[in-house]
C-alpha cells in the first residue's frame, strides 16, 4: 500500500498513518514515541499488531480481568461490602470545555499554580506558567469549533405616527416582530420615551423550529428588517431593526431576559402576549420554554472529571488509586490531574476551597494521539466507577460500585440546574427553576426515588431480592443495613401504587381523539409495567379501566358511540389478557422449586421470559392503526399505520385473520412461548 504523508494536514495524522503502515508491513516502530504517547498500558498485542482501544466502548477480556470489573462482583458481594462500611465510588463528569477554556480549567485544578499537577507521563508540574505550557502542547488535539449562536438581543424602532396611534398596541408590535422573526420565540418590551417613536427592546432565539438559524449579526438584521417592511402588517411603515449582541446556551438567554425584566418591570411579554413579571419568571421562561428548542452546541475538546472519596480517606492511597484509574482508563489520551486535600488546599473555604472531603480533579482531552474520541453514556460512567473502585481496592481502600436503582436514590442534579450560593462546609445551591429546586432538594434530602420504566423496576426487583437475602442473614450489622434499603424500595413501590391509583385521567368532553388517547394511555399500561403488577395492583388497574370507560361512554358524542364501544371491547380484552398473565405468574411462583425458573432474572431454563404469549396478545389485541401510530404486521414486523392511525380514521376494524392470529397466540406450550419471544425480537 502506498500513501503520501503530504495528504495529511495534522502532525498526529501523519504519525498515525506512518505507524499503521509500519505495523502492516511488519516494520519495527518507534518504541520510545509509542510508549510516550500510549503510556505503556495501551501496548499493542502480538508485538504491535492491533489498534488502540477506544475509551468508553469495549475492552479486551484480559483487561477486564485485571481491573476486576463489576461483572465479576455480584450484587451480593457489593451489597455485603457496602453494608460493612465500604464507600461508593464517585466519578463525576463536571463539564466539557473547548480548547480556549482549557487554560482556565488548568488554573482552577492547579489552584493558580499553587498545587502540583501530574500529567499522563507521571511528570509533576508546578506553577501557573508550567501548567499553561503543558496544556499548550494539546493544541493539535483540539477542534476549536465555534460555539453556536443561540440567543440574540435586538432593538426595533417604529414610527407610531405612520402606523397610527390608535392602531399601535402590543398586538400590533407582536405581529410586526413575527413578520420578521418568523416562528422563533422572543420576548420584548416597548419604550415610548421618544416623541412619535417607539423603541422595542427584546431577546430572541436565533433557531427556528424547522431548524433554520439566524446569525445574529448585521446581515441577519437586514434580512429581518426586509421581511418586516415587505410584510402586509407593516407595509410602507418606516422602521429599523438591528441585533446588538448574541450568545450561546440557556445561561446567556436567561441573563438577557432577566436583565430585560429588571429594566421594564411588568412590561415584558413573550410572542404569545404572556407577561413576564419577575426575575424568577424570566429564568423559568427560558428554562422551560426555550431550552428544548435551542439545540445549543459547544466545542468539546476536553472534559473535567471529579473523583471523590469520603472524609478521612488515606490521601496517598487515594492519589495512587486515581493515578492508576486515569492511566488505565485513558491510555493514549493527554490529561493532568491534581489532588485537593482539605489540609493542603491553599484556597480558603469562602472561595470554594478546603472542601470537607478529599477529591481529585482531572482534565482529559476528548481525542487521543491516535485520533480516537471518548464516548460517554450512562453505561460508560458506570464502567468508570467500577474501574475506580477496583483501583481503590488494589490500594487497600474499601470502595464499591453503586447504582441509584439499588437503593432508590434520587437522581443527581446537573450544573446547569443549580447555582452556588454558599461555600461554608458543603456547597449550598439554589435551583434555576422550580423543577430544578425540587430535584436539588430531593437529592440533598436523600428522598427515595425510582424511575417508572419497566427496565428500572426489573433491576430494582433483582436488587430487592438480594437485599432481602442479606436481611435474612444472621449478621446483625449487615442485616440492619439491608433492611433499611429494603424499606426504601418498598416506600417507592407504595408511592408508585398510590400515584397510579389517584392519577387523574382527563379528556375533552365530546372529543373523540382525546378520549381515544386517554384510553390508550391507560390500557397500554406504561405506568404499570405488566411484569411487576401484583394482584392488588391488577385489581386497581381493572377498576380504573372500567371507571374510565364508563365515564367516556357517558360523555361521547352519539355519532361516535359505536366506535367507542368497539374500543371498549378491545380494552377489556387486554384486561383479560393481563388477568391470564397474572394467573400464569402466580402459578409459576408456586412451582419455582422445580428448578425451571431463574429467581433473579425471571427467565426459564432456556433463557426465555415466562408468559411471553399473553404479552404478545396484549399488543395485538389493541387494533392496529387506532391505538398507536405503529402497529405489528402478521409477520411480526413493525410498520407505520399512516392514514389508518388515530388522526386519519375513526373506525376500529379487526379482520378474521387477525382474530385467528390472536386465538393462535394464546399460551399453550413452552415451544409456542419461545417462538413468540423470537418473533418479538425480530
Amino acid at each position: 500500500m502506498e500513501f503520501f504523508l503530504g495528504a495529511f494536514e495534522q502532525d498526529w495524522e501523519r504519525r498515525r498513518a506512518a505507524l499503521l503502515h509500519d505495523l502492516e508491513v511488519g516494520r519495527n516502530v518507534d518504541a520510545d514515541w509509542l510508549l510516550r504517547r500510549m503510556r505503556g498500558s495501551a501496548a499493542l498485542e502480538n508485538g504491535g499488531a492491533g489498534k488502540a482501544r477506544r475509551v468508553g466502548t469495549r475492552t479486551d477480556s484480559s483487561h477486564n480481568a485485571r481491573l476486576g470489573r463489576s461483572a465479576d462482583r455480584t450484587m451480593h458481594l457489593r451489597f455485603t461490602a457496602l453494608a460493612r462500611g465500604s464507600q461508593p465510588a464517585v466519578v463525576k463528569l463536571a463539564s466539557y470545555g473547548g480548547g480556549r477554556r482549557t487554560a482556565a480549567m488548568g488554573r482552577y485544578v492547579s489552584r493558580e499554580g499553587a498545587i502540583a499537577v501530574e500529567n499522563e507521563r507521571g511528570q509533576s508540574i508546578l506553577g501557573k506558567s508550567a501548567v499553561a505550557v503543558e496544556i499548550a502542547q494539546w493544541e493539535h488535539l483540539f477542534a476549536n469549533r465555534a460555539a453556536s449562536r443561540d440567543v440574540a438581543v435586538f432593538q426595533a424602532t417604529m414610527d407610531m405616527e405612520a402606523i397610527g396611534a390608535d392602531r399601535f398596541n402590543d398586538a400590533q408590535v407582536r405581529a410586526i416582530l413575527r413578520a420578521g422573526l418568523g416562528e422563533r420565540r422572543f420576548v420584548y418590551a416597548v419604550d415610548q420615551a421618544s416623541a412619535g417613536k417607539a423603541v422595542v427592546h427584546g431577546v430572541a432565539m436565533l433557531r427556528q423550529r424547522d431548524g433554520s438559524r439566524l446569525s445574529g449579526d448585521a446581515k441577519a438584521a437586514s434580512i429581518v428588517e426586509k421581511r418586516i417592511v415587505e410584510s402586509e402588517v407593516a407595509s410602507g411603515f418606516p422602521m429599523s431593526f438591528r441585533f446588538h449582541g448574541y450568545g450561546n446556551g440557556a445561561e446567556f438567554g436567561t441573563a438577557r431576559v432577566r436583565d430585560l425584566a429588571r429594566r421594564f418591570q411588568g412590561g415584558v411579554k413573550d410572542e404569545r402576549g404572556l407577561s413576564i413579571l419577575s426575575h424568577q419568571q424570566a429564568g423559568d421562561h427560558v428554562q422551560k420554554e426555550w431550552r428544548r428548542d435551542l439545540h445549543s452546541r459547544k466545542s468539546r475538546d476536553v472534559m473535567h472529571l471529579v473523583i471523590s472519596a469520603r472524609r478521612g480517606t488515606d490521601a496517598t492511597a487515594f492519589e495512587n488509586a486515581v493515578r492508576d484509574f486515569l492511566g488505565t482508563q485513558f491510555a493514549g489520551y493527554r490529561y493532568i490531574f491534581a489532588l485537593h486535600d482539605p489540609g493542603r488546599d491553599p484556597r480558603e473555604t469562602g472561595q470554594g476551597g478546603k472542601r470537607p472531603h478529599i477529591h481529585a480533579h482531572a482534565i482529559v482531552t476528548m481525542r487521543s494521539e491516535a485520533g480516537e474520541r471518548i464516548v460517554t453514556s450512562p453505561q460508560v460512567f458506570r464502567d468508570w466507577r467500577s474501574r475506580m473502585a477496583a483501583s481503590a481496592r488494589d490500594q487497600g481502600l474499601d470502595m464499591e460500585l453503586t447504582d441509584r436503582r439499588e437503593s432508590a436514590s434520587a437522581p443527581a442534579y446537573t450544573r446547569k440546574q443549580v447555582r452556588p450560593v454558599g461555600y461554608a462546609g458543603r456547597t449550598e445551591h439554589v435551583g434555576t427553576s422550580q423543577a430544578a429546586q425540587a430535584r436539588y432538594d430531593a437529592k440533598r434530602s436523600n428522598l427515595a426515588r425510582l424511575a417508572n420504566s419497566d427496565k428500572t423496576r426489573v433491576y430494582a426487583t433483582r436488587a430487592a431480592q438480594v437485599w432481602r437475602d442479606l436481611a435474612d442473614a444472621d449478621r446483625s450489622a449487615v442485616a440492619d443495613f439491608a433492611a433499611r434499603q429494603l424499606e426504601r424500595l418498598a416506600e417507592v413501590s407504595r408511592q408508585y401504587k398510590k400515584d397510579f391509583e389517584n392519577r387523574p385521567i382527563s379528556a375533552d368532553k365530546g372529543n373523540y381523539k382525546s378520549i381515544l388517547r386517554a384510553v390508550v394511555e391507560l390500557v397500554e399500561g406504561e405506568e404499570m409495567p405488566m411484569r411487576n403488577m401484583s394482584r392488588a395492583e391488577f385489581e386497581i388497574y381493572e377498576k380504573r379501566v372500567e371507571a374510565v370507560l364508563a365515564d367516556f361512554e357517558s360523555s361521547v358524542r352519539p355519532e361516535d358511540r359505536q366506535d367507542l364501544s368497539e374500543i371498549a371491547a378491545a380494552a377489556r380484552e387486554v384486561v383479560n389478557i393481563r388477568r391470564e398473565y397474572l394467573q400464569l405468574v402466580e402459578q409459576q411462583a408456586g412451582s419455582r422449586n422445580s428448578g425451571r425458573y431463574d429467581r433473579e432474572e425471571g427467565r426459564d431454563a432456556g433463557g426465555n421470559t415466562e408468559a411471553e404469549g399473553p404479552m404478545l396478545r396484549q399488543e395485538r389485541a389493541l387494533v392496529p392503526g387506532h391505538l398507536s401510530d405503529t402497529h405489528t404486521s402478521q409477520h411480526g414486523a413493525p410498520t407505520r399505520s399512516g392514514k389508518e392511525g388515530v388522526e386519519g380514521t375513526k373506525k376500529v376494524q379487526r379482520s378474521d385473520s387477525e382474530q385467528g392470529h390472536l386465538e393462535r397466540s394464546r399460551p399453550s406450550t413452552r415451544e409456542s412461548e419461545h417462538n413468540q419471544h423470537d418473533e418479538r425480537d425480530r
